[in-house]
């Protein structure tokens, strides 16, 4: 199942056992705290430059939500892994007439949107010369792709080879932490976890971390935005927070150790749409090397060795028992454990084994911590001073246009992820918040 993932070589997701831990151990550097500042700054950055496209969209509004969510956190992947700094904007391949004219973000951004064939289809098939151009992008992308990593990799063992800094980039990281490893390993040939990373397992890592943290960053931000919109009280809500803490610094000011503390808020409805609406419905787990048997309120339970487990994350993260008769309902004011003063708000911790949509345990998703930054740093741009209301469809009040908001939202069918099957069909307003006297 998760085989397919190997697409551009081995890596930490398809990787089991003792070659887990040597993978896991290496690729830790691209997500350690250091990194978070860089996230915090460049998310706020592509968030107000998207609001400022879409507040200038004000009398008709805007539908590119969906698409704009895209960009967002393509743009924020490619400047924390890589340094490249592209402005806000929609992306078009509409102009692009063959390889050597695709950019990393072309080239990245084609793969991440035919990602599912990709991984299904031989990769020849996307070198057959009588293909549409469309097909044929895709092509051009992989070979574009693994020729940049390709590239980056042997610069960066150069600049070892040479006693040379590094650049700090993804790359570097993974070939550094290999290089390290490589050293280690000479006095432990035999030892499986001092290997360094392979060129093979370079590149499918790097794809792997592209794969899982964009279209879910994505996806969770468009349908949080949708959700907002149709619920304008947690508008206000989470901007009596941002306000209280932002107030009219500066957004170069914004420190991401100072600020990102202290708006729960804004991650608790990070915490709330991945609880109803976790872009995965399941994460595949496997049993162990040897069947045991599991004891659970007084009866016992055989789990037989080498099988598939797939948690069914929405019937858990639903479950009334655990959250309540309004389980269903999308309520991010149930993570707050309120006592009435914003400094003193804390969090609420979930009971262990009732919620776990970045994973759980030693296997957790290493990316959890950057999500949570460039969401709550996103959100904090784009609510800051701004509201968001759907525009009605003639004839239409706007708290029917709010329930068919919601209504979009439910609406939702798996391919790959959980998507809405329809959110273009909401155009979103944006407006500055009148001024307090």
């Amino acid at each position: 199942m998760l085989e397919t993932l190997n697409v551009f070589g081995p890596n930490i997701s398809t990787a089991e056992g003792s070659d887990w831990q040597r993978q896991r151990k290496l690729t830790a550097t691209p997500f350690n705290e250091q990194k978070s500042p860089l996230v915090w700054n460049e998310s706020f950055h592509q968030a107000e430059d998207m609001l400022k496209s879409w507040s200038s969209q004000s009398r008709h509004g805007t539908n590119a939500t969906p698409d704009d969510t895209r960009t967002l956190a393509l743009h924020v992947l490619a400047y924390v892994a890589f340094q490249k700094s592209y402005p806000f904007g929609s992306i078009s391949h509409h102009t692009i007439q063959g390889q050597d004219s695709l950019t990393y973000r072309d080239s990245i951004s084609i793969i991440l949107e035919n990602a599912l064939l990709i991984m299904v289809l031989p990769e020849k098939m996307f070198n057959l010369p009588f293909l549409p151009r469309r097909s044929q992008q895709v092509g051009w992308a992989i070979n574009s792709f693994r020729n940049y990593m390709a590239s980056q990799v042997e610069a960066e063992k150069k600049l070892i080879r040479n006693g040379m800094s590094g650049t700090g980039n993804l790359v570097s990281n993974l070939v550094r932490a290999s290089n390290d490893s490589k050293s280690t390993s000479l006095d432990h040939s035999e030892d499986n976890k001092f290997k360094p990373l392979t060129n093979a397992e370079i590149l499918g890592n790097i794809f792997v971390f592209n794969f899982a943290g964009h279209d879910t960053t994505a996806i969770s931000l468009s349908y949080s935005i949708l959700l907002l919109v149709a619920n304008p009280q947690v508008q206000d809500w989470i901007h009596e927070e941002i306000e209280y803490y932002v107030r009219d610094q500066d957004s170069k000011a914004l420190a991401y150790s100072e600020l990102f503390p202290k708006l729960k808020r804004s991650l608790a409805v990070l915490l709330e749409t991945l609880r109803l609406y976790n872009p995965l419905p399941g994460i595949p787990k496997y049993t162990g090397s040897k069947s045991t048997d599991l004891m659970v309120n007084g009866h016992t339970y055989h789990i037989p060795a080498n099988y598939l487990v797939v948690p069914h994350l929405q019937a858990l993260h639903t479950h009334p028992r655990h959250w309540g008769r309004d389980s269903l309902t999308w309520r991010p004011e149930r993570w707050i454990e309120s006592s009435g003063n914003l400094e003193k708000e804390a969090l609420f911790n979930p009971p262990k084994g009732t919620y776990f949509p970045w994973s759980e345990g030693i296997r957790n998703c290493p990316g959890k911590k950057f999500a949570q930054v460039e969401f709550v740093a996103t959100l904090t741009a784009l609510f800051r001073s701004h509201t968001a209301e759907p525009v009605p469809n003639k004839s239409e009040s706007l708290d029917a246009a709010r329930k068919r908001t919601l209504d979009v939202v439910k609406d939702s069918n798996v391919e790959l992820l959980l998507q809405m099957a329809n959110p273009r069909s909401v155009s979103i307003r944006w407006r500055q918040r009148p001024a307090k006297n």
